[in-house]
């Protein structure tokens, strides 16, 4: 499922910022949309939150995890600022693998969890940066070379590619 008005928000706020090139600085981001970031010493658990305090936004992010786990949770937490702010001032991302139907499914937080971790994929791997990289590769390891391009995991970007219906032999 693609959230086209995501894929068109993240393009636009790249734009507006200058920064529209991979691998995208998502601390640079923050900072330019007024986001405080911070390491945190969380438990596995917690990949990070996002906070309203004072009228001032916050994001924390677990310092123990891998850099490309704390960038794409950066983008996620971004995710909730741009797309969620005004709902909710605090969102807490803690590590699922397992996504089940509960009783918090009908509340809209498991919509507004998909929607952050859209945001943060296509703010890390936006549309236009991957067709402009795909151009230049061939050979066989074409998600590994886009990975290390834009600073994401292998599994973040094959995610990526298939959520967008690209077809590996495409490239």
């Amino acid at each position: 499922m693609i959230f086209n008005y995501i894929e068109e928000k993240t393009v636009n706020i790249l734009k507006e910022f200058d920064l529209l090139k991979s691998p995208i600085n998502v601390n640079k981001l923050a900072k330019k949309l007024g986001v405080g970031v911070e390491a945190s010493n969380f438990n596995d658990d917690v990949s990070g939150l996002f906070v309203i305090k004072d009228d001032k936004p916050y994001i924390a992010f677990n310092l123990n995890q891998s850099n490309k786990r704390r960038r794409f949770t950066i983008a996620h937490e971004l995710g909730h600022f741009v797309l969620h702010s005004k709902s909710k001032s605090l969102f807490i991302d803690k590590n699922k693998s397992i996504m089940y139907r509960n009783s918090e499914s009908s509340t809209g937080e498991i919509l507004k969890e998909r929607e952050a971790n859209a945001f943060a994929a296509a703010l890390l791997m936006p549309i236009p940066l991957i067709l402009e990289e795909a151009k230049n590769l061939n050979g066989d390891d074409i998600i590994e070379k886009l990975a290390s391009k834009f600073n994401v995991s292998t599994q973040a970007m094959s995610f990526r590619l298939s959520n967008l219906g690209y077809d590996f032999g495409m490239f």
